[in-house]
């Protein structure tokens, strides 16, 4: 009992502790954030990556921009298997982009059969009128409970029936748009080319319906031509803008359109219209090609074991192919490169791994910073051990033995590591939660935006914190604490009560 007491007492009376406090305080709050940060942005780099990819991707890298064939072959047999839930082809190439003489863009075009993409990821969430201008609306302040359901059903069946087709336009400008371009493909466009976005404030800015009746003019190469001087093998192609797209990530927001499949592949020269004649003169046509083809699996499936799977499928459909070719005299090079089926995390392990290789070593460097406050405690505490000496000798007189002196300055750090890191903790959750509103308010103050999206890929900084890393980080402050007060403590309880009542 007289431990507690002196402890008690020690944290109330002793203000020089209160430093060491405060250190453990500021490191937990520090160490907290910038693992939330980082961790934070690592998971919507996971998650932005799922929402655009499907759980497996088949692709041919050694083929780049010509693709690979027999992939209706391939989605047929894949969809056989019990793992799977869905295949669907993508396009992915890059063009240029004028919007009404405005606007001229090098741009990434994805084509998707949206129709079916919404099977393998979420992009149909990504769209402002079809989707999320439904959910805003759900969220918004004072809608009933009922509406609010009514919103969300809505913006789930728009999703789920997304199209090229639709257009935010109305009345007039609707007529004019349908005399004017009736035989135009409609075009997604990411947010950011049609200069939507953020102001410092946290205001979505740009959005504007007028920009919906631009007409888009876009230019794709034929991934088979030799040459691009005389202009025969690029296609000029118009559209009329359809809706926008917003995934959260510059990188797609800012560079990316999205047309239909048939006619990207089309435009890229993945079609052919030039049957190919053999020696026996018989003619056929190559395959059409894609780039990739997303997978969706079934909830519960081991990717690994599913990716083995897939992948044999793809084997036996090249295999026959390669017979079917010889037996035709089909070009070798039809069949030369297999595609390889990959699960979403190797597919963008290059940017996965850098920024995990970026949090391990900006914890790194924190945590050594943070090895300061176990330096404190322990200065601090050795400074007390000393000033105290008098009072352990006459505490080691009356009957209190070493190993309960000791557990005095251990329970004292270890008291100093629970109110501090717990402050810490709390102080570091305030500060992760409200991060954007903090962010918002010195840009305000300062005039300028900290956080770009250009620059740092999301629009928003991570605001959420982790329990799992919280609970660590929480736990090692506490037992750096007790450790900074260990020594002290072994130097207190190996005193010698006579000299220690003697000390001056």
């Amino acid at each position: 009992m007289y431990k507690l007491h002196l402890i008690l007492k020690y944290l109330r009376k002793r203000r020089i502790a209160w430093v060491s406090l405060v250190a453990v305080m500021l490191c937990t709050a520090m160490v907290l954030v910038v693992i939330s940060v980082m961790g934070g942005w690592l998971r919507m780099f996971e998650e932005n990556f799922r929402r655009v990819t499907g759980d497996i991707v088949i692709s041919s890298p050694d083929t780049g921009l010509r693709g690979f064939g027999y992939y209706e072959q391939i989605i047929e047999e894949v969809k056989k298997l019990p793992e799977v839930a869905s295949a669907v082809p993508v396009i992915r190439a890059y063009g240029l982009l004028n919007i009404d003489n405005r606007m001229s863009e090098g741009v990434q075009v994805i084509g998707y059969p949206i129709e079916e993409i919404g099977q393998v990821n979420s992009f149909p969430q990504s769209l402002y009128w079809q989707y999320r201008r439904y959910i805003e609306a759900a969220n918004a302040p004072g809608i009933s409970a009922q509406e609010r359901q009514r919103l969300l059903a809505q913006a789930e069946e728009s999703a789920k029936n997304a199209t090229f087709s639709f257009t935010p336009l109305e009345g007039k400008e609707l007529e004019r748009l349908r005399q004017q371009r009736k035989n135009w493909p409609g075009m997604v466009i990411g947010s950011g080319l049609l200069g939507i976005r953020k102001d410092p404030h946290g205001n979505v800015i740009g959005r504007s319906l007028h920009k919906y009746a631009l007409p888009a003019t876009l230019i794709l190469f034929d991934v088979e031509a030799s040459n691009f001087q005389d202009g025969a093998d690029i296609s000029r192609r118009g559209y009329w803008i359809a809706d926008d797209s917003h995934t959260g990530a510059w990188q797609f927001d800012g560079t990316t359109v999205y047309v239909p499949f048939h006619i990207a592949q089309l435009d890229m020269g993945m079609i052919d219209t030039q049957p190919f004649t053999n020696a026996r003169g018989e003619t056929f046509v190559r395959p059409p090609r894609t780039h990739e083809v997303h997978i969706r699996l079934n909830p519960g499936v081991q990717i690994e074991q599913a990716k083995s799977r897939i992948q044999m499928a793809i084997d036996m459909v090249y295999d026959n192919a390669r017979k079917e070719n010889e037996r035709l005299g089909a070009p070798l090079s039809w069949t030369w490169n297999v595609p390889e089926a990959q699960s979403w995390r190797e597919k963008n392990a290059v940017y996965l791994s850098a920024v995990e290789n970026e949090k391990v070593l900006v914890v790194f460097l924190f945590s050594m910073i943070s090895v300061v406050a176990v330096f404190l405690v322990f200065c601090i505490f050795y400074m007390i051990v000393v000033e105290k000496t008098k009072d352990i000798g006459i505490i080691k007189s009356v009957g209190a033995t070493s190993r309960g002196v000791a557990g005095i300055f251990l329970g004292y750090g270890l008291a100093i590591g629970i109110v501090g890191a717990g402050m810490g903790f709390v102080a570091g959750y305030l500060i992760i939660r409200n991060i954007n509103f903090l962010h918002q308010q010195l840009g305000r103050w300062m005039g300028i935006q900290i956080w770009k999206p250009e620059v740092y890929v999301f629009d928003t900084i991570p605001n959420t914190v982790d329990p799992r890393e919280a609970t660590i980080i929480v736990a090692v402050a506490i037992v750096s604490s007790v450790m900074g007060a260990l020594v002290p403590a072994i130097r207190a309880a190996r005193m010698n009560p006579v000299e220690a009542v003697r000390y001056e």
